[in-house]
């Protein structure tokens, strides 16, 4: 089976191999998930649909997840859109030769290793164009999370330090503000600076949360390499490069 080969192949290689099944429930049973995911596709199947949104969920909030897929040319197609082009480290069209997987694989690790130090950055927005736009361009220069609401922001700082907090201002149930506040209030993440991104500029808003010291309010109709220079400007002023 060309699974076991894989598996057998890449052991060959030097790698330690968890198989899974494509379940979500196997895959919230790994302790310490890997940075390179291989998924090997066979078939294109609707009921993968919950698994699909599983992994991208995760590839987008980890920020260092590289995945890659195998499969035949449609379901490579189908997998793609179903989990967005950025998501997708690379791809490989059956038939394949194992010998170039994992050479690809270990350059994917190289380069992980060589960009520990990049500052790391965490984007919280409900608006999924939004984050997927903002992280394509700043995934360039930084290791970038997301997540997609107040409390899924949390949910990864629990686990995960950043160096900045890119933070919408208005979210549905729980408010940027809100958020900003919760941050303030726990001593791990209390110190790590915030920029509020908004849709506009509102001078009462910018005055009601003064007293919790977001560093700058970012509009997002302002270019995308506009906001990039504020954040390299922000951490080459801070010392931070």
């Amino acid at each position: 089976m060309l699974v076991n080969a894989l598996i057998e192949g890449l052991g060959k290689a030097s790698f330690s191999v968890t198989p899974v099944g494509a379940s979500v429930e196997e895959m919230q049973r790994i302790d310490n998930p890997p940075m390179i995911w291989v998924y090997y596709l066979q078939g294109v199947d609707a009921d993968l649909h919950e698994f699909h949104s599983f992994l991208q969920k995760r590839v987008e909030e980890s920020g260092e997840i590289q995945l890659f897929l195998i499969g035949n040319p449609e379901e490579l197609r189908e997998a793609v859109i179903q989990l967005s082009q950025e998501n997708v480290r690379g791809t490989f069209p059956r038939p394949f030769r194992v010998d170039e997987v994992a050479e690809r694989i270990h350059k994917e690790i190289g380069k992980l290793q060589t960009s520990d130090d990049r500052k790391r950055i965490l984007l919280v927005d409900d608006d999924p164009t939004m984050l997927r736009a903002l992280k394509v361009v700043l995934s360039e220069k930084y290791l970038v999370y997301t997540a997609n609401s107040g409390l899924n922001a949390i949910q990864i700082l629990a686990r995960t330090e950043v160096d900045l907090i890119l933070l919408d201002y208005e979210m549905p149930v729980v408010k940027g503000p809100q958020v900003l506040e919760m941050l303030r209030n726990e001593e791990n993440t209390a110190h790590i600076p915030v920029m509020f991104l908004t849709a506009k500029a509102d001078v009462d808003a910018v005055k009601g949360v003064l007293s919790l010291h977001p560093e700058k309010y970012l509009l997002k109709t302002l270019p995308q390499y506009e906001i990039c220079k504020v954040i390299d400007t922000f951490f080459e002023e801070n010392g931070m490069e």
